[in-house]
């Protein structure tokens, strides 16, 4: 075979590529969203998928850009990947619906989607694109493609400047000021450094059940948005501490129990910390709007500084709460009470 006639069929192999692998950018259509749920559910199993069906309409449009990667084969849906990008801390973006038809594994689709989600973050500025993995397959692939795991969490994270994750989590989290507001989309993507941080206390929200990563694995990655969302699902409402740049730097939540009572706690970033008495006030105050029973924290036993921090705003401590499992270890609680509700 002449040269001419070998690169001649590598470049037909390459646009018959680019025909079959499309980016679509949300919203997506209605018909294109019925294929996709029903692709996932077979790859991932019949589980509440992190991102809701109205994302991908294009509800959170305002807030962030979501963009689609989708290869075929023939007709046929083969393999796919997800982005989500903050428009107010274009810095960052989450990475997920990372699927490959079985049929069709083993031959690298869903690496060529990420490698060209990858590609795109990079040259819109993007700096830090976290995802979760339990699969140690899929980490090793990530791994190839920059992305490295966070300590004390089943996170990765590919940090565009080359720096490890903790050293971009240090230079991001810098000093400055933030405003206490009632969360929304916006906080979607920003929230998931918060949450990775080694933070000292051991419960940071109890609500929601997020730990610091010094005491248990972290999980959750774009998940983390849906666990807090629960709580306003449920009759409750969450804050959040925000700077100009778009960064959360603390969350706060009010959840309603099953008896009425509400349920309050909040953490912030240490060089953040005076955020932490706003958060927690604008907690209580909304859950003394929404209801007229009683509200209280439950604090781990070993979180002195936080049982100190909620008795300056008029907590007692009234007895033993539920204990936490942090990784298998079983470490008690107290619950305290506001006075006076």
């Amino acid at each position: 075979m002449r040269a001419s006639d070998r690169t001649e069929g590598m470049e037909a192999e390459l646009k018959l590529k680019e025909k079959r692998r499309v980016r679509y950018k949300v919203p997506l259509s209605e018909a294109l969203i019925d294929e996709l749920f029903p692709f996932w559910a077979s790859v991932f199993g019949e589980v509440l998928p992190d991102i809701a069906r109205e994302v991908f309409l294009g509800a959170e449009d305002a807030y962030n850009e979501g963009t689609l990667y989708l290869r075929r084969e023939g007709e046929r849906l083969a393999s796919t990947c997800f982005t989500i990008q903050s428009k107010r801390a274009p810095s960052l973006a989450g990475f997920s619906e990372v699927a490959t038809d079985p049929l069709f594994r083993g031959r690298g689709l869903a690496t060529e989607l990420c490698r060209e989600a990858v590609e795109d973050f990079r040259g819109a500025g993007g700096e830090a694109f976290f995802l979760g993995t339990v699969n140690p397959a899929a980490a090793r692939v990530y791994h190839r493609l920059g992305w490295r795991k966070l300590a004390g969490a089943n996170v990765m994270a590919n940090i565009v400047g080359g720096e490890s994750p903790e050293a971009f989590l240090v230079s991001y989290f810098a000093a400055g000021e933030a405003t206490v507001v009632e969360a929304s989309p916006a906080v979607r993507i920003p929230m998931i450094p918060l949450a990775l941080c080694p933070h000292d206390w051991q419960v940071l929200d109890a609500n929601t059940g997020v730990f610091s990563t010094r005491y248990a694995t972290q999980n959750s990655c774009m998940g983390l948005y849906v666990r807090f969302e629960r709580v306003r699902s449920g009759g409750g409402t969450w804050f959040a501490a925000m700077t100009a740049e778009g960064k959360a730097v603390g969350l706060a939540t009010a959840r309603r129990d099953d008896d009425g009572d509400f349920q309050i706690d909040a953490f912030a970033h240490a060089r953040f910390a005076d955020a932490w008495d706003e958060l927690a006030l604008a907690a209580i105050g909304r859950s003394q709007e929404m209801g007229e029973r009683g509200c209280y924290a439950v604090v781990s036993v070993e979180d002195e500084e936080k049982q100190s921090r909620f008795e300056s705003l008029g907590f007692r401590g009234t007895g033993a709460g539920q204990a936490f499992d942090l990784d298998g270890r079983r470490v008690a609680s107290v619950r305290m009470e506001l006075s006076g509700t």
